[in-house]
């Protein structure tokens, strides 16, 4: 009897842990379709063209979750309905689609009122989908609180924001951000030699601002890279940062950061993402600051459609050489082989420092203007030059990019450097420059203290 009585009791207790055993894993399964959903939304309402994006990869793309006809098919009956109920609010009429996808579109707009151009995210709002509700709100909410916080953020900013005519019964959110005119790639093409170098070390420290301000309000980024940074315009030609989407808090209400997690999904971009991240370990500020660099060594490298940038960029994710070469046993050299000195210092601290503490913003730019006048003695004597105003382009076609005709500017497969030059040669948007936003990034700003 006894023997028996054990037997039921193992018995009942295999069958429980059974049973435990899958709940849990499929929570996991659960969690991680939500997660491929999040980060798929966050690059359909990117603001970087789908065949546009870099190609360069280490990693697999987010999989599929329908057959891709009729993916395409659901993605042109969205777009197309937009396209008929435009312009939105009465006000922001389309120039050109720039991502079209199951979860949202992207256009570029301009308002018909004063003629400022913008970029215009719509996503459904279905209620029987959370993960594509949180993710569209997410980026408008954190916005919002960032320049409720700081006006003068180098962060790119909300114009508007509301709820459209409902598409087959699901409803359309949709928020406006600022046109940034010039892509970093787009925008050091007018430089070659010495005069490129020195114009990415001062980018260095306007794009360090950015970082800096979106750290300040608690926020990570965890998706930087050259296509997420830009130019306002030639008239301010501050860099500001966008594509917040894949951003997450690092403090809790009351200001403290959060505990890390012991395991968490991979976020960001494989060619620009740390080695720590890599690892799907929680990500600080410093792996921000580690793709901050690893975006400036591409800037120095000067071409952009080069296969080989960086030593790990024919490596898988995975690899063991990958890790090794975003890792701190790395030499140097083998990075920042085109990069002035300084940089060194720079990488050294970044792969050095413990992850909890706060990065020491000053050290960073300090090195950038060591790095300024290594390349042109006394470059920093006056750091307002870095924010003056571009003379306007000699050839604005051939910075344009393709775009030769008024058909194009509709073409959901044009990229979206197509609309920079236009926008940047129109009366419109001559007239608007004016009355945008009136910033100026200071050494002071560029250079912050610890917090």
């Amino acid at each position: 009897m006894a023997t028996e009585s054990t037997d039921n009791s193992l018995d009942k207790k295999g069958k429980k842990d059974g049973a435990d055993r899958e709940l849990r894993s499929v929570a996991r399964r659960t969690h991680a379709q939500a997660n491929r959903t999040k980060a798929r939304v966050a690059r359909e309402l990117s603001c970087v063209p789908q065949n546009a994006r870099t190609t360069r990869r280490a990693g697999e793309d987010v999989p599929m979750e329908m057959n891709e006809t009729n993916e395409k098919e659901e993605a042109r009956r969205l777009a197309n309905h937009l396209r008929d109920i435009a312009p939105f609010h009465e006000r922001w009429q389309i120039v050109q689609t720039i991502n079209e996808g199951t979860y949202g579109v992207v256009f570029a707009v301009r308002d018909v009122k004063t003629g400022t151009m913008g970029v215009i995210k719509i996503a459904k709002a279905s209620s029987n989908d959370s993960v594509v509700n949180v993710t569209a709100n997410w980026e408008s909410f954190i916005l919002e609180k960032i320049f409720k916080a700081n006006a003068d953020a180098s962060i790119c900013r909300l114009l508007d924001h509301g709820m459209l005519q409902s598409f087959e019964g699901i409803g359309l959110e949709f928020m406006v951000l600022e046109f940034v005119e010039l892509k970093m790639h787009q925008h050091l093409s007018e430089y070659s030699g010495k005069a490129r170098q020195l114009r990415v070390c001062q980018l260095s420290i306007m794009t360090l601002k950015g970082i800096y301000d979106l750290h300040k309000e608690g926020l990570l980024h965890r998706d930087l890279k050259p296509d997420n940074m830009g130019l306002l315009s030639r008239d301010q030609p501050i860099v500001v940062i966008y594509d917040l989407g894949m951003a997450r808090m690092y403090t809790d209400g009351e200001g403290k950061a959060r505990p890390y997690r012991s395991s968490v999904s991979f976020r960001g971009t494989v060619e620009w993402a740390s080695g720590n991240a890599l690892k799907c370990r929680e990500q600080s500020r410093y792996d921000d600051l580690i793709a901050w660099l690893y975006c400036m060594v591409e800037l120095f490298d000067g071409d952009p459609e080069s296969p080989q940038i960086f030593p790990w960029s024919s490596r898988g994710r995975n690899s063991k050489e990958c890790q090794y070469f975003k890792s701190m046993f790395c030499p140097s050299k083998v990075l920042l082989r085109k990069c002035p000195s300084a940089y060194y210092a720079i990488n050294t601290y970044l792969m050095t420092a413990p992850r909890h503490t706060t990065p020491d913003y000053s050290f960073l730019a300090d090195r950038c203007k060591d790095a300024m006048e290594e390349v042109e003695p006394g470059s920093t004597a006056d750091m307002s030059t870095i924010t003056k105003a571009l003379p306007p382009l000699q050839n604005p076609k051939s910075a344009a990019g393709t775009n030769d005709s008024k058909d194009k500017n509709n073409d959901p497969n044009s990229p979206a450097g197509t609309v920079t030059a236009e926008a940047g040669t129109t009366k419109e948007n001559k007239a608007a420059a004016a009355t945008a936003r009136e910033k100026e990034v200071s050494i002071d700003a560029a250079t912050p203290t610890k917090t």
